[in-house]
């Protein structure tokens, strides 16, 4: 088995495994807002802001099941790709399709963003290739996500593990700050900005901004 295909499986498996979570809470309480990016997430709206200042359209990666996550804000004509169809309707563009393979033609969006996403990718430096494929001139690529701390047990027990070993349950990577500087390097973008930010739990998550380089 390839590395490619050993990322292919564990990916597979863990979406089975999300897609079971969602059921599981639709079936106990008839929607999915007790997951990610519903109203209560003040960290979402603030990044989605962020967006909105910069872009008149955006294409999310990873846009999830919601039928509108809270941080596609008023005034950006946000469009979405992602695995699952969910059993709401969504209110924006989308199509089901995955990072690797984005199905739109060259230089379509002001804005990419990757909210929660990038650590659920098959591969991720393919996925970011196809972003910078699809962004126009000097376009604009949010990343939501959790960085790790760079000597934490657990960031060094995965990084010595085969290549296509998951980090988590949830997540087949894990990223420090100089992992997202490599992919940039890998995939055409430079560095913009970095802040974090706070979530309602109290977890830090980052907002990195990149910039297609032409």
């Amino acid at each position: 088995m390839t590395n490619f295909d050993q990322r292919f499986k564990i990916w597979r498996d863990l979406q089975v495994a999300e897609l079971d979570a969602y059921r599981e809470s639709y079936r106990k309480r008839g929607d999915y807002f007790g997951f990610f990016s519903v109203d209560a997430r003040t960290d979402a709206k603030r990044i989605g802001e962020r967006i909105a200042k910069s872009c008149n359209n955006c294409l999310d990666v990873g846009a999830g099941i919601l039928p509108r996550p809270v941080y596609m804000r008023p005034g950006v004509k946000f469009y979405g790709i992602d695995p699952f169809f969910g059993e709401y309707p969504r209110d924006f563009p989308f199509a089901q399709a995955i990072g690797e393979y984005l199905p739109f033609p060259d230089e379509t969006f002001e804005c990419v963003s990757f909210m929660s996403a990038l650590d659920h990718q098959i591969e991720p430096v393919i996925s970011l290739r196809e972003a910078y494929r699809v962004l126009a001139r000097d376009g604009l690529l949010f990343l939501w996500i959790h960085l790790r701390i760079d000597n934490s047990r657990a960031y060094r027990k995965w990084r010595r593990a085969p290549p296509g070993t998951k980090f988590n349950t949830h997540h087949q990577y894990a990223f420090i700050k100089r992992d997202i500087e490599e992919l940039f390097e890998q995939s055409g973008f430079t560095w913009v900005s970095h802040e974090y930010i706070r979530s309602p739990s109290t977890s830090v998550l980052s907002l990195i901004v990149g910039k297609k380089v032409a």
